[in-house]
């Protein structure tokens, strides 16, 4: 469980990436959980490394929380439906769903990492299709995106058990503009609130294991540290294409585990 939480850590340190795609198939293998408690678990891993990891950022001023926490209070209601969502739906069909979901993310993500040049002033990618289209739309429809885009991430956290920590990213750099690593610490805080509606429901339902989650939990604080240093080593450019191969790796093993 130590090498498990650490590794953890450092997966969410460096993308900012729930633990439902590293630990649900982890819980279930190895210790022989259910999905649904597998599921209520890695929420409770996700809101000790989205804190330790939101702060880390934080030291390196890559929060930002007037949006992170707009989007974390409208998410965290949804989580929570999301959450009673997911106990009326087949487990198989969530299971794949969700890869699928993730490996088309994580290619977009190294596509636009692979094809994006860094521009010399800043060091940063240039600026998504989507979000200088957006620049044109009056502010107050620009709220209503949030809003809408708030809910469906509290949503999916609470179907999926998961934070939702790499579709946070990828709205914030594609809609909004955000440079990678800040995309990445705000995204942490945002999945601080959806992981949080949706731990509540699978505790309310009794899916938790508390004594792995912590455990595990505990450890992802020392991978957190090492993950948020390496980010902050590499460049925007291969943050990104680094962000789209893991989420791709962890989007495969979880298809490819729900079909063996």
């Amino acid at each position: 469980m130590i090498a498990i939480g650490v590794l953890l850590g450092v997966a969410s340190g460096f993308t900012g990436i729930s633990a439902v795609n590293l630990i649900v198939p982890v819980l279930i293998l190895i210790f022989s959980l259910n999905i649904l408690v597998s599921l209520g678990t890695s929420l409770l891993i996700d809101c000790i490394s989205a804190g330790i990891v939101t702060y880390l950022y934080y030291r390196h001023d890559n929060v930002d929380f007037r949006m992170g926490v707009k989007m974390g209070l409208i998410s965290f209601s949804f989580a929570i439906l999301g959450a009673f969502i997911a106990h009326n739906i087949p487990e198989q069909i969530l299971t794949n769903s969700f890869g699928f979901f993730q490996i088309i993310i994580g290619a977009t993500f190294i596509y636009r990492g692979v094809k994006r040049s860094e521009e010399p002033e800043t060091g940063h990618l240039g600026r998504p299709k989507l979000a200088i289209m957006l620049d044109k739309v009056p502010d107050k429809y620009k709220e209503v995106i949030i809003i809408i885009a708030s809910i469906f991430l509290g949503l999916i956290g609470g179907i999926f058990g998961a934070g939702g920590g790499f579709m946070i990213t990828f709205i914030l750099i594609f809609l909004f503009s955000f440079e990678s690593h800040k995309a990445v610490g705000t995204a942490c805080l945002v999945m601080l609130f959806t992981a949080s509606g949706g731990f509540i429901y699978y505790c309310i339902r009794g899916n938790v294991d508390f004594s792995i989650g912590s455990i595990i939990g505990i450890f992802c604080i020392v991978g957190a540290v090492l993950g948020t240093l390496i980010a902050h080593k590499l460049s925007e450019k291969y943050l990104t294409i680094a962000l789209g191969i893991i989420i791709v790796l962890f989007g495969t093993i979880l298809v490819c585990f729900e079909l063996l």
